[in-house]
């Protein structure tokens, strides 16, 4: 088997070898024969020897060298590629390029450049054969130059000398230029510019030339690509990281005036509870109990959220009514509903309601978020409805607004951390509701409303309650 990523010429010279002993052994076996055959004297029959040996030679140096051009052609693009394939990083990736490049080619000196971003310039990324750091202060080329213009459009252009080329002019003496482009998917990238002995074929041979360039431009490329690819994910990184920070800080400065605000609404609503329990200020106040307990609540997940760089929320399950649930949430937001002087209708469907199973909280915070981003986006005097009702196993809780509606190319989007689009706020909210929701065994979505705005919709998973054991022995009897 042929071993294409092996630099062929040490194999091309073995056979080369073993070729000529056995084209030798030949001619010693025929030339006897022929002699006696045409009845040739000792000069005669060494005339013959020589000539068919010169002849031999020459049919094998052409077939031979013939040969070693096919191979290189295969194997120096092949191995090329094997090379930079594991290579990341571009400025390795191109060096490393470059000086196997030109030990192949047996250049004087060879210089990879790349295209500049708005591709009128190149500039040397790397040389082999030139001083030390030389492609650092190289000057980069204008791409108005034609020669290098026509060597990227339109193949391997060759100049005749290295005089006033812009990178070899001066160092190289007497020799000619190859320019060869750097293609991928058909977009030109930069070129590979050689300088060397045009007597040799290597420098002369546009396919090995053509391969190269190919094999250079798509593992350069990709080494490029990856490199970006880690500097985004660096640059991930570190948004996580500020937006960590940001969540620990903004979570310690509202603890303290949280702390304040629901001491001092508990010690209010002792006392209007004291005097007039069922009254509008102690009502009002409830709700400020309520609202400041959550906000602590929220808080605290801010806290964890920032330690753990993710939404999941600790849940204390238990079975929920629904019902109830949506009537606390309705209770919190209404305050707001009322200042915007927004009408809402309520369908819930007959007392006591289906039940879940999961942490109330939690899930009255994931119906707070939809009323209040409702009440957000729904103008002045608008309506919001908040509908509850059965699909199978299933419990669908839907709030729809009369706000300008989420672009259906949002609507993915909407419930990722900190993605806003064209919406006010933090943009925590739509994904604090779908991280609570998920670790319910539910989902929540978005659709259009019919009559002009959104509808966010949360399907949570039924709970029965399970029965006691007189209960399923009737049960199992009736059957």
């Amino acid at each position: 088997m042929i071993d294409l990523a092996a630099d062929p010429g040490p194999e091309v010279r073995s056979f080369k070898r073993r070729v000529y002993l056995v084209a030798l052994l030949v001619l010693l076996l025929v030339t006897p024969i022929y002699t006696f055959a045409l009845g040739l004297t000792a000069a005669g029959a060494v005339f013959l020897f020589l000539v068919s040996l010169l002849a031999m030679a020459i049919a094998i140096e052409c077939l031979l060298l013939y040969n070693k051009r096919m191979r290189m052609r295969i194997a120096y693009p092949y191995l090329l590629g094997f090379s930079l394939i594991s290579i990341r990083d571009f400025a390795e990736a191109a060096e490393k390029a470059v000086e196997m490049v030109g030990n192949w080619l047996h250049a004087d000196a060879a210089i990879i450049a790349w295209l500049s971003e708005d591709g009128d310039s190149l500039h040397p990324m790397a040389a082999y054969g030139m001083p030390p750091y030389w492609h650092e202060d190289a000057p980069r080329i204008n791409m108005g130059s034609r020669t290098l213009r026509q060597a990227v459009k339109y193949g391997a252009i060759f100049k005749p000398s290295t005089d006033g080329d812009p990178w070899f002019d001066g160092f190289h003496l007497n020799h000619q230029v190859v320019y060869v482009p750097l293609v991928n998917r058909d977009v030109a990238l930069g070129v590979l510019a050689v300088s060397g002995n045009m007597r040799r074929w290597e420098l002369r041979d546009r396919r090995l030339l053509s391969g190269l360039g190919i094999v250079l431009a798509i593992s350069l490329d990709n080494a490029r690509l990856s490199e970006g690819e880690r500097e985004h994910a660096r640059h991930m990184q570190q948004l996580a990281q500020m937006k960590s920070s940001f969540l620990q800080v903004v979570s310690h400065e509202l603890r303290t005036p949280l702390t304040s605000i629901k001491t001092a609404a508990e010690m209010l609503l002792e006392e209007e509870e004291s005097e007039n329990p069922e009254g509008a200020k102690a009502r009002l106040t409830r709700n400020i109990v309520k609202g400041a307990s959550r906000l602590t609540t929220m808080v605290a997940d801010l806290m964890e959220t920032a330690k753990q760089d993710e939404l999941a929320p600790r849940l204390e399950m238990a079975p929920v009514r629904m019902a109830e649930m949506a009537t606390n949430a309705l209770a919190v937001v209404y305050p707001l509903i009322t200042t915007k002087q927004q009408h809402v209708e309520v369908t819930l469907g007959p007392a006591p309601g289906p039940q879940v199973l999961g942490d109330q909280p939690r899930l009255e915070q994931v119906l707070v978020n939809l009323l209040a981003n409702a009440n957000r986006f729904t103008p002045v005097g608008g309506k919001i409805a908040l509908e509850m009702r059965d699909e199978g196993d299933d419990i669908v809780i839907a709030v729809a607004d009369s706000g300008p509606g989420v672009p259906a190319k949002e609507r993915e989007r909407i419930f990722d951390p900190f993605y806003r689009g064209d919406r006010t706020g933090m943009g925590m909210g739509l994904a604090i509701a779908k991280a609570i929701t998920e670790m319910h065994r539910g989902r929540i979505w978005i659709q259009p409303n019919e009559t002009g705005g959104s509808v966010f919709c949360v399907s949570l998973p039924m709970y029965q309650e399970p029965l006691e054991p007189a209960e399923l022995a009737a049960q199992t009897a009736r059957r």
